[in-house]
């Protein structure tokens, strides 16, 4: 009996394991060298949507690379103008699809067809401007933790954050019964989300929300 029920959980977390879904939220920048590149291994499938107008693309990476954190994804140029991307707060999901060789095949077709749009588009003409840069934008980011049920686990994180960040008048605490939210904002462009998610991270702090208003 004792085998069966053991046969019967292994069967169970197996077909769980195979099920494991990735999906990340977090900004784009722009490729250097006209790949598509990040941290997942090289021919990963993704669907990639700009959030703000749900504009989405299907894509295969081409690069592994170790970029910086906040920066899930580089795009060519001319993916970024297709998912008409906002230039200085360019918000993306990215969910990895099921790979399946008929899936696979056919958007690999599609793929090296518009691979070779890359030569074709100049960077004078697609406009995007260098994300390095430091951009004055009206719109801002704010960091979502939460909701909590009970106000200690919110006060708690309150008293980490600001030890951590060291700017009280960046966190920012929404409390209703049993509902309870911090968040972190505003924060002006993307070189100051770079220096903040470095000091989560470090704590392991980067189950938020990120919102661009």
């Amino acid at each position: 009996m004792f085998k069966k029920i053991f046969l019967l959980f292994f069967f169970i977390s197996s077909c769980t394991a195979n099920l494991k879904f990735y999906e990340k939220t977090g900004f784009a920048d722009v490729s250097k060298n006209g790949k598509i590149s990040s941290s997942l291994p090289v021919g990963s499938i993704l669907k990639i949507t700009n959030i703000e107008n749900k504009n989405s693309k299907i894509i295969k990476t081409e690069e592994k690379i170790k970029t910086k954190p906040s920066r899930v994804i580089s795009l060519p140029p001319f993916i970024f103008k297709e998912l008409q991307l906002n230039n200085d707060m360019p918000l993306v999901n990215m969910q990895k699809v099921r790979q399946n060789n008929s899936f696979i095949a056919k958007k690999t077709k599609t793929f090296k067809e518009e691979s070779r749009v890359v030569d074709k588009v100049t960077l004078e003409n697609v406009k995007i401007m260098s994300l390095e840069k430091k951009l004055i934008s009206k719109k801002k980011i704010y960091l979502k933790f939460g909701p909590f049920y009970y106000k200690i686990y919110a006060n708690n994180l309150y008293k980490l954050l600001n030890i951590k960040i060291k700017s009280k008048n960046l966190i920012l605490k929404d409390y209703q019964t049993n509902n309870y939210v911090l968040s972190i904002g505003p924060i002006k462009n993307i070189e100051e989300y770079d220096e903040i998610y470095l000091k989560l991270s470090k704590i392991g702090l980067i189950g938020f929300n990120i919102i661009i208003q």
